[in-house]
């Protein structure tokens, strides 16, 4: 692959994302604003911006440095021009002066080469050999601009050229004119490349240069953060001291190439010069966009920035929403420990997990749990009853939670973003009475209005919902070591006090068996016949304690520091 083509495809990759994004704002400022005064501003800032752009990506210099001179009208950009070069002829070439008939009004190129794509009418190349420039340690290209502040609108615009065409800028200013409000403008303009100031006709016994030149520098830098700001080159002013015009251009030159050679060998190359540039002329497009859209569009402006505040807060509310209120959360935490706790107890430790599913499902009415093993038949059904509805409402929670969810999200996104949708939508109106009547279109947009907006992902929030809520659950919730003990002593517990009247029975039937089978014979009243009382009441007897045991591990496992600790968490990953 050739260079030409590798720099084509680098180019058009950088430039990609920023086209894409000019492009819907062309396309928006055509559906929205029309043909309005404001609409055409907007497109003509993109069509600057655009070709701002192409400028930077388009290496018109054959890989060369290019080193403009840009500032003022009257600033001496031609002057410090001629001094960098050695060719007669190709000084001659460059004119300079105040008045119209001596001002630049092309941008002159000075090289060994010509650029890419000249534009006969607004470019102008003058030939000047490699040896015949002041060395810097690299081959380039010199730019003359014509003055930015030029009454004339064509060759301001012209000027402006140079700032995207340059590599490094010699920003050139008058010392009478150092405190210029242009300075911070063609700086913030430049920003990206290297500026390196030229302070011209400077008088010897200046005891303030040296403090308004600080100042000048901090101004630069403020405006230019991205900029690599040179120390400045202080140039003499040859028509006051006792030093010939050659004498002070030839000392000025060995400055500039000097500070330029220094510049360029620490300086950014290739594609990350190039990204720096292109993000720094977006940043202005766009301040430029805000203050075409707040001084035509006051009332535009002001109802897109309430709709876009609304809009960036109002997936946050929905995210809470999935979180719930305090008492729901809190309900949910301490139902998905108890489910834990049972999960990670092993059908091994029997009754005891029995025990625990029950108490799950009869959580808030455990006391006519504790009743019914006592032998009360209305307990009984109360806990059965309560089992039931524990169910229902658990059943109803998650199929709310899951076909509710998109119509909570579509009324709170009509009940927010409504308004201002149709504030919005007015004001887009007002733009456009001249095509239609206010009053009839206004209320035809708002009868065939359905929905204003759409909150999309909304699976994969209530994923993601779902998610950090299982995490944070599992945090506080019993580890594996602690549900096994626990399901051992519970086992324990219950097998102790239910050996006796188990232990009983076996002994006496073993016993009539063995006297069966050694006799050969054996009545089979000699077995035991336990009445059913008796071992209901040994079952009882025994659960009762195991049912309080497992009451006092569930309720160890939600409680309420690992609920209010799992709610913190919870509401905080989701913020």
């Amino acid at each position: 692959m050739s260079k030409s083509e590798s720099d084509t495809q680098s180019g058009t990759a950088l430039g990609q994302p920023g086209l894409e994004h000019l492009t819907r704002i062309r396309r928006a400022a055509a559906n929205v604003l029309g043909n309005s005064p404001a609409g055409r501003e907007v497109l003509e800032l993109c069509d600057d911006h655009a070709e701002a752009r192409d400028r930077i990506l388009d290496d018109r210099s054959s890989g060369l440095s290019v080193v403009a001179a840009v500032g003022a009208t009257g600033q001496g950009k031609s002057w410090i021009i001629r001094q960098l070069i050695g060719s007669r002829e190709a000084s001659q070439q460059i004119k300079s002066g105040n008045n119209a008939d001596e001002a630049t009004e092309q941008l002159i190129w000075v090289g060994p080469a010509p650029p890419d794509n000249l534009d006969s009418t607004h470019e102008q190349y003058v030939h000047c050999s490699v040896s015949e420039m002041q060395p810097i340690g690299t081959p380039y290209l010199l730019v003359d601009a014509p003055g930015a502040t030029d009454d004339r609108k064509s060759i301001a615009s012209v000027a402006n050229r140079a700032l995207s065409l340059a590599s490094v800028m010699l920003l050139v200013v008058r010392r009478d004119q150092i405190r210029s409000e242009n300075i911070t403008a063609l700086a913030a303009a430049s920003e990206g490349t290297i500026v390196i100031p030229v302070i011209n006709a400077v008088r010897s016994q200046d005891e303030h240069l040296s403090t308004e030149v600080d100042t000048l520098l901090a101004r630069m830098r403020k405006a230019a953060p991205s900029s690599t700001i040179s120390l400045p080159v202080i140039v003499d002013d040859y028509e006051i001291e006792n030093r010939s015009e050659s004498q002070v251009g030839n000392l000025a030159a060995k400055d500039i190439a000097d500070r330029l050679k220094s510049e360029l060998e620490c300086a950014w190359a290739g594609d990350r010069r190039r990204s720096a540039r292109l993000a720094a002329i977006d940043l202005r497009f766009q301040v430029a966009l805000h203050a075409v859209l707040s001084d035509q569009l006051p009332g535009l402006t002001a109802a897109v920035r309430r709709l876009n505040t609304e809009a960036k807060l109002l997936p946050g509310e929905i995210a809470e929403t999935l979180v719930g209120r305090d008492g729901p959360l809190r309900a949910a935490v301490r139902s998905r420990l108890r489910l834990s706790l049972l999960t990670e107890t092993v059908a091994f430790f029997f009754p005891y997990r029995t025990f625990l599913s029950i108490l799950n499902m009869t959580h808030g009415a455990w006391d006519r749990v504790l009743l019914s093993l006592s032998g009360s038949l209305p307990s009984l059904v109360g806990a059965v009853w309560t089992s039931t509805k524990n169910l229902n409402a658990n059943r109803g929670a998650e199929q709310d939670l899951r076909e509710g969810l998109q119509n909570r999200c579509s009324a709170a996104v009509k009940d927010r973003l409504g308004p201002l949708a149709e504030r919005f939508h007015d004001e887009l109106l007002e733009l456009r009475a001249a095509k239609s009547k206010p009053s009839t279109s206004s209320s035809v947009a708002h009868g065939t209005r359905t929905q204003v907006a759409y909150l999309a992902g909304i699976d994969s929030l209530q994923e993601s919902s779902q998610r950090i809520f299982d995490e944070e659950v599992e945090r506080v919730a019993p580890s594996n070591l602690t549900a096994a003990i626990c399901g051992l002593l519970g086992t324990a517990l219950f097998w102790f006090l239910m050996a006796g009247p188990i232990v009983a029975l076996y002994r006496g039937y073993f016993d009539a068996s063995y006297d069966a089978l050694s006799q050969l014979g054996g009545e089979l009243t000699s077995f035991p016949r336990p009445d059913l009382a008796m071992i209901l009441t040994s079952l009882l007897l025994s659960s009762l304690p195991l049912a309080i045991f497992a009451m006092m591990v569930l309720s160890a496992s939600q409680s309420r520091s690992k609920v209010r600790k799992a709610e913190k968490r919870i509401r905080d990953v989701h913020h």
